[in-house]
């Protein structure tokens, strides 16, 4: 299982461990179009186009490796050809289920922590670098509608 953990409370910097091993750090800083992190020796960058709300990863020479379709409340990240269907369980974004080939559902992402600091990922049937965008995805999702609240709250 994945874990994401922000650094400070106040931070968007996060490390991300597998089963209590340390694997990588990004950070989903103000300002930042998307994240970077490095995952077995190899350079990834997660590009979100805010407009569409589509979110690719790509590799260090730039060549898509994975792309979402529009993120809401029912998304589908496709990799290799493969469609792999995720749905929101839970208000606020707090949970999206992975669905399997059958249907059922094969695996989980979810916020938790206190201020939802944390994040888990539990999608065993993913490569690891592709458990890493998902987890990345939900992240900067809730982040931009966090932002998007802030606004409409603001009158801006």
């Amino acid at each position: 299982m994945l874990q994401a953990k922000r650094n400070h409370l106040l931070s968007q910097e996060y490390e991300l461990t597998e089963d209590g091993r340390a694997l990588t750090t990004f950070s989903l800083r103000k300002g930042r179009i998307g994240a970077r992190f490095a995952l077995g020796g190899v350079d990834y960058q997660v590009r979100t186009h805010r407009l569409s709300g589509v979110y690719e990863l790509l590799d260090g020479d730039g060549a898509a490796v994975a792309a979402t379709n529009r993120v809401r409340r029912n998304w589908e990240m496709t990799c290799s050809g493969r469609a792999v269907p995720f749905r929101q369980t839970a208000a606020a974004g707090r949970e999206y289920t992975m669905t399997g080939d059958s249907g059922e559902p094969a695996g989980t992402i979810r916020r938790v922590g206190r201020g939802h600091s944390e994040a888990t990922a539990d999608l065993p049937d993913l490569e690891l670098v592709l458990q890493v965008f998902a987890l990345v995805v939900v992240l900067l999702r809730t982040r931009a509608a966090a932002v998007a609240r802030s606004v409409s709250l603001s009158g801006g």
